[in-house]
Order: C-alpha cells, then structure tokens, then sequence
C-alpha cells in the first residue's frame, strides 16, 4: 500500500517558486542579502554596546542582562504566537491550493507536516533573523563557550516548533467556532491595536527620565521588585534558565530547562497533529462558509457617494473602488490605528524637548531641531507611503484587465491614484509641520517655507511610489505588507530617502540664514539673495524632475501591465 507523497515532494513548489525567483532576478538576492548582512551587523553591534555598559554598572548588571534576555525571550514568544496564529489561517485554511491537497491522496498527517513546515519557516524568519544576532552578543560579551552557542541554537529552535505547534491549535479551533475569514480579519486588528497601544504606552512613560541622577534610586527600586517577574511554568522561563547558567553568571540545571522545553515541544506538536487529523476536514469546511453581508458595506457605500459626487464621474467612480477596495480589508485600514500612535508619539516628543529654559544652547537646539523636522517629517511620509503607496498597483491584482479594458486612459488612471494617495499624506505631513512648529516656536514664515517644500517632496514621493510600483509589481499576493517589504519596496524607500537627502542639503544654508537667530540679524546681501533664490529654485527643480519623470515611467509601466 502506497504511503502518499513524501514531505519533501509537498513543499518542493515552495522551495522551486523561490529557486526561480533568485534565478530570475539574481541582483535583487544579491542586495537582500546585503541589507540582512547590514541588518544582522547593527543588531549585534547596538546589543553588544548594551551589554557592554551593563557590565559597568557592578552592583546591578547581572540583573539587568538577566531581566533583558527575559523580556526578549517573552517578546519573542508573544510575537511568534500571534504571528503563527494568523499564518495558519492562511496555509491551513484558507489557501487555495488545500482543495487539490484534499483530493490528492494525501493522509491528514502528511498534510499537516507539510503546512506546519510552511507556517513555521514563514512566521518565524523574521524572529529568528533578529534574535541570533542577540544570542551572539550575549555570548561574545560574556565569553560563552560553544555550550552556549549550540544551547541558545537549540531553545529558539524549540520555541519557533511550539509557537507554531500553539498556532495551529489555537488556529483550528477558532475555524470551528467562527469564520476564517472574520477570525482573521479580528485577529490582525487586534494585533496592530496592541502594538500601536504598547508603542503609545512605552513612549508616555518618558523612559528618557531614567538618565536622570534623581530618577536612579525609583529605578534601582524598580528593579528590585522586579526580581523574579517570570512564571516558572512559562516555555520562557525554562528558556531562560537554560541559557543564563550557560553564561556563567549564576548556577542552574539547564539540562533540566531543556529537557522541560523538548518535551513540551514535543507533546505540542504531536496535540497539533492530532488535532488536524481527526478535525481538519470539518475545520476547513468551516472556512470555507461566506460572510453573512451586513449593513456595513452599505453604510460605506452611502458616505462615499456623496465624497465622489463633485469629482467627474470617472474619477470618482475609481475614488470610490479604491477607498471601497482599502476600508473592506482589515489589513489595510487597521494600520490606520499604528499611523495614529506614530503621528501622537512623533508630536509628543518634540512637546517633550528641553529648549525652554532660556539658555543660547535650547535656542540653538530649538532651531537645529526645527529644521530636522523637515527631514523627519518627510521620512515619516515616505514609510507611510512605502506602505500604503507603493502596494496600490500590486494590489489590484488580476482585476488589473479590467481597468485595462475600460474605456479609460492610463493617464486619467495615474491621476487618479496620484490624488487618491497625495491628498491624505499632504495633510499628515502639513498637520505635523505645523503642530511641531508650533512647539518648537517656530517663525511664521519658516513654518511657510518648511509646509512648501514639504508639498512638492509629498508630490515626489507619491510619483516615485506608483512608478516603482508599477516597475516591480507583485500582482499573485493581496498581502500590502509582503508587496511592501520586496526587492521595489526597499529600492523604493532608499531612492525617497535620497531624494529626501538631496533637498535638505540644498535648504540648508538659505534657511539657516534668513531665520536663524546667529544669522539672521545681519543684513542679506546682494549675491546672498541670489544664492539663496538659487538653492530654493534647485529644491523645485529637483522635486518636480523627480515627480514627472517617475510620472511617465508609472504610465509607461501601466501599459505593459495590461
């Protein structure tokens, strides 16, 4: 009797799909890889500094590089979690290619090693691309031996298998309760919600007081009673007790730990299988059920009407698909709730300067800061717009024919996803100008010239956004945050942070002349004058160029698409 296609032959499309991909675009894997080398280098360096100066602080560095490990090790696992969760969702129940596994002679055993293979490698990647640089500089300062090494190799390996095994379990039995499809779109609200609300939180605290000489004896107090935070029936405190002792820090029983965590692992894993062999046909039946239509597609339809009502009919139909298209998906607009945190701790801080007590230097610091505003409010508008910009085209998918097929020029097209885009983050980028202008007490006409300059890099950015959008588009995936961390989306936003670069520069000088208080006093001379219509003349010059020629490319990109 034949036992089915192997494990191997079931993911082999996985592994081909990505072969053909390098194969396909060998410089794009070359800087990738560049970026991970980068990557992996910071993370190492900035976590080997940290530990570092923990170990100068004799009385409490053993503490603090204990309680450190502890929280990465419980920020990892809370991650991975939810990460596995909605992943499964996905590779489990509502992928497409499941249905002709369902037929396939496949046993529910073979089926479920080949998908939890797929929800592990695809949840947990990310996690374990930062979390050895960690383990590495922990055992570089500490001047582990290779027991460490290999130890802290085998726990993360051990908890990426049971925060997969947890998802999968948790996964099916929320398919049984409640629609794939809702549970999904729920969790991943909830998920940027806790985010967002931790970010918020984190920031609100001001940790930045702890630099503070009098804030030092509540911190030290703090840390005292966080002495023994951890449960000792959490996968990560048995973690922790593997690795610590390892480090030669205080004793332990880390073969204990290990053997606690293998076996958990174990015994999940088998619970998961289980779970999917006996009730996966019914889980995935579930899924498979429509959502029930509710009144909120025509609460949407009823608001958006009357908001496309003054645009010309084309345009305000394609006004009206895109936001219907971006408010039905969840994924989409519960980024709304992180944009939000972003924009209030972005304000807060600088409401939180010190450049109020009278002093040369807070003058001088108020205007140095006033002028990376510029920079960082431009930068905040180009993350925003690597992620809600550049997927537009991609996420148009396979309906693109019918765009094509319409009665509809290309150019009419751009437009209107140009205004679409444009309209909401020149808002954004005019409102934080202005706010932190305000706190920063900024001259009015400073703040004028910082909101024009700062419309025609938004004009820039939104143009390079559809134009690398439409060079490298992704049309197979609806997932706006895969399209946007691919091979374009990181071109993308280094070519915005040039473009960003370039027109700092040229403000620089003219306007540390004409509002700075060091310089301002002095009369402006003739050739200064020219200079300085010079440097504002290039900043147009340059934004524009950018904007119309990633305008043509757009278009001429558009057309090869269809």
């Amino acid at each position: 009797m034949s036992r089915g296609p192997s494990l191997g032959l079931l993911v082999a499309p996985r592994l081909l799909a990505a072969r053909h991909a390098l194969r396909r675009s060998y410089l794009k894997a070359v800087v990738l890889v560049a970026f991970t080398a980068a990557f992996w280098v910071g993370c190492f360096t900035f976590f080997t500094n940290v530990l570092e100066f923990f170990q100068t602080v004799t009385a409490l560095g053993p503490l603090l590089t204990q309680r450190l490990l502890v929280m990465i090790l419980v920020s990892f696992f809370a991650i991975l979690t939810i990460s596995n969760i909605v992943t499964a969702l996905t590779t489990f129940y509502l992928a497409n290619d499941v249905r002709f596994l369902l037929a396939a002679p496949v046993s529910r055993r073979r089926l479920h090693q080949a998908r939890f293979t797929e929800t592990l490698v695809a949840s947990s990647w990310m996690v374990l691309l930062f979390g050895l640089p960690v383990f590495l500089a922990y055992g570089v300062v500490y001047q582990a031996g290779p027991l460490f090494y290999g130890a802290a190799l085998a726990t993360m390996l051990l908890l990426l298998i049971l925060c997969a095994a947890l998802g999968v379990i948790i996964t099916t039995g929320l398919v049984l309760v409640f629609p794939a499809r809702r549970t999904r779109d729920a969790l991943l609200v909830i998920t940027v919600a806790l985010v967002a609300g931790g970010y918020m939180t984190l920031r609100l605290l001001q940790p930045e007081r702890l630099a503070d000489p009098t804030e030092m004896a509540g911190f030290m107090a703090f840390l005292t009673s966080f002495e023994a935070p951890s449960s000792p029936y959490l996968p990560t405190t048995w973690a922790a007790e593997v690795l610590i002792p390892l480090l030669g820090d205080r004793g332990g029983d880390p073969l204990f730990y290990l053997g606690m965590l293998l076996t958990t692992t174990a015994v999940a894993y088998l619970a998961s299988a289980g779970l999917v062999a006996s009730l996966y046909l019914k889980a995935w039946t579930r899924a498979q059920e429509g959502e029930a239509r509710s009144g909120g597609r025509r609460r949407l339809a009823s608001w958006l009407r009357p908001l496309a009502a003054p645009l010309p009919r084309t345009s305000g139909l394609l006004l009206v698909k895109d936001l219907t298209v971006f408010f039905r998906d969840p994924s989409q607009w519960s980024q709304l709730l992180l944009l939000l945190a972003l924009v209030v701790v972005y304000i807060y801080n600088f409401s939180a300067l010190p450049i109020d007590d009278g002093t040369p230097l807070a003058a001088t610091l108020r205007e140095v800061v006033a002028f990376a505003n510029l920079a960082l409010a431009a930068f905040v508008i180009a993350a925003v717009a690597v992620r809600f910009v550049y997927p537009v085209v991609s996420l148009e998918g396979r309906a693109w024919w019918v765009l094509r097929a319409a009665p509809l020029s290309l150019r009419t097209l751009w437009w209107s996803k140009f205004w679409i885009a444009f309209l909401p983050l020149a808002t954004l980028g005019e409102i934080l100008i202005v706010v932190t202008g305000r706190f920063l007490g900024v001259a009015p006409e400073q703040t004028v010239v910082f909101m024009a300059t700062l419309l025609l890099l938004i004009a820039a950015i939104v143009s390079l956004g559809l134009a690398f959008g439409a060079a490298y588009p992704r049309l197979d995936t609806q997932n706006a945050a895969q399209i946007a961390t691919g091979f374009g989306g990181v071109i993308y936003m280094v070519s915005c942070l040039g473009l960003i670069a370039v027109v700092v520069a040229l403000e620089a000088w003219p306007v540390s002349r004409l509002f700075w208080h060091q310089f301002a006093p002095f009369p402006v001379t003739t050739g200064e004058q020219a200079a300085i219509g010079i440097a504002f003349a290039g900043v147009a010059v340059v934004t524009i160029v950018t904007w119309a020629v990633a305008r043509s490319t757009a278009i001429r990109h558009f057309a090869r698409l269809g």
